[in-house]
């Protein structure tokens, strides 16, 4: 499961046909820390020269469904359940459904009745919820509703990563007028072990709350680790040339361009992966794409999200997404195509998968 940037238009014609509205879900800025990983990502890589390979463990907390439910329910709330995909379980009350993983290592909320509310607490753009008052809120949750899921281990943190903003739009099809307005906003937080950050999607928290500051949903990722043995990592120079060298096996654009890394992070976007292709962001930590790819007890290993657009002679833009591996030596892993394209016994070009 991964919290990812919603890009899909909703639209219905209004009232006699006179006014025409969508929504969309729109990414706003990171937060500094996760900005500056980007920056320091592409100029040195990371900070240590080694780092452990990680695994997805087990949790053995079998109280967690239960704690989830009772914060959530609060009596007389009352509630049906039933077995879900895998060992999953769904759980219903009369206006909200939860789905929990059997070990509660991830789970995914709505609250129906927020969100059929949501549209008539619309607000202008400028009144959103500024980036600190969602951080606020979005810990003030976890806090107190998601603590039997949301534990960290020394040397962990719990760290705020973007926020995210869903519009609802409409144009007066008589006058032309076009409006726009903010009906719900979301916080995504993430995780870094020992100062490194989590990339891909897995150990992440994202809550979304309507103008009110009712939660209209939340969903977590958020698997016990258990460090394996240390592996040395690439320098920033080379990792950019696996970036460069699996845009090119996608058969997009050759890389044609020699590449170094940036000497200063205030400058390192974008970077020029081919003649036509740039790279647009790099994060770089333990990468670990989520419960929905990764199975428990998979390798978590050091790599590289990177997110590039590349421009065709017509003038289109197409945006390519993956990540590399960043370790000198790497687990063979058959669902990470970058991974399969960089071994040396492979031979066959990948197309990538947006596994992030």
């Amino acid at each position: 499961m991964k919290p990812t940037n919603l890009s899909s238009i909703v639209s219905a014609l209004l009232i006699m046909g006179a006014v025409y509205m969508n929504s969309a879900t729109g990414r706003a800025a990171d937060f500094p820390q996760a900005a500056a990983n980007a920056q320091f990502s592409a100029v040195h890589g990371f900070k240590d020269s080694t780092l452990p390979r990680l695994r997805r463990g087990v949790s053995t907390d079998a109280g967690i469904t239960a704690a989830l439910v009772d914060k959530l329910c609060a009596a007389p709330c009352s509630t049906q359940s039933d077995t879900g995909e895998g060992d999953s379980h769904r759980i219903k009350s009369d206006h909200w459904s939860l789905q929990v993983a059997g070990d509660g290592s991830w789970a995914r909320f709505r609250d129906h009745e927020v969100e059929a509310r949501a549209h008539s607490l619309e607000q202008d753009p400028a009144k959103k919820m500024s980036a600190d008052a969602l951080e606020k809120r979005g810990r003030s949750f976890v806090a107190d509703k998601l603590s039997s899921a949301i534990t960290l281990d020394a040397e962990e943190e719990l760290v705020p990563v973007r926020t995210d903003y869903r519009f609802e739009g409409g144009q007066d099809v008589n006058t032309g007028e076009v409006t726009s307005s903010i009906v719900a906003n979301r916080i995504v937080f993430g995780r870094t072990l020992y100062g490194v950050p989590v990339v891909g999607g897995g150990s992440t928290v994202v809550v979304t709350f309507a103008n009110d500051g009712s939660v209209e949903s939340f969903q977590y990722d958020w698997p016990k680790y258990e460090i394996q043995q240390y592996q040395n990592v690439l320098s920033a120079s080379e990792i950019l040339r696996r970036v460069q060298t699996v845009i090119g096996a996608r058969g997009i654009s050759p890389p044609t361009i020699s590449l170094a890394a940036s000497g200063s992070e205030k400058t390192a976007y974008p970077i020029a992966l081919s003649a036509d292709t740039t790279l647009e962001k790099l994060e770089c930590g333990y990468y670990d794409p989520g419960a929905g790819i990764l199975a428990t007890g998979a390798q978590i290993q050091p790599g590289c999200v990177y997110h590039a657009v590349y421009q065709g002679q017509n003038g289109m833009r197409q945006g390519l997404a993956g990540a590399v591996p960043a370790g000198v030596q790497f687990e063979p892993d058959p669902a990470w195509p970058e991974a399969v394209a960089l071994s040396p016994s492979s031979s066959t070009p990948t197309k990538g998968a947006e596994r992030h």
